[in-house]
């Protein structure tokens, strides 16, 4: 099992956490690269991430709902 995992990514200059207002898919569902995974939401933007790499998510680490700070893992994406 090759597990990649999947950051925050930067939202801005001065934004240091985001609400992750939904995840696109859920455990177990395949995602193809680029594809969106999850809905972040700053004080200026609300962002749509997209899947860097292909294949199965395998955790989820961050529920909707949550408050996560740049760089912070949201879950693992199992790419064998």
């Amino acid at each position: 099992m090759a597990l990649t995992p999947i950051l925050v990514p930067k939202l801005g200059m001065d934004t240091t956490e985001a609400l992750l207002t939904q995840w696109f898919i859920q455990e177990g569902d395949y995602v193809s690269k680029g594809a969106p995974l999850v809905e972040l939401e700053s004080e200026k933007v609300t962002f749509a991430y997209e899947a860097e790499v292909s294949g199965k998510l395998a955790q989820i680490v961050a529920a909707a709902g949550e408050q996560v700070e740049m760089g912070a893992v949201l879950g693992y994406v199992d790419t064998d």
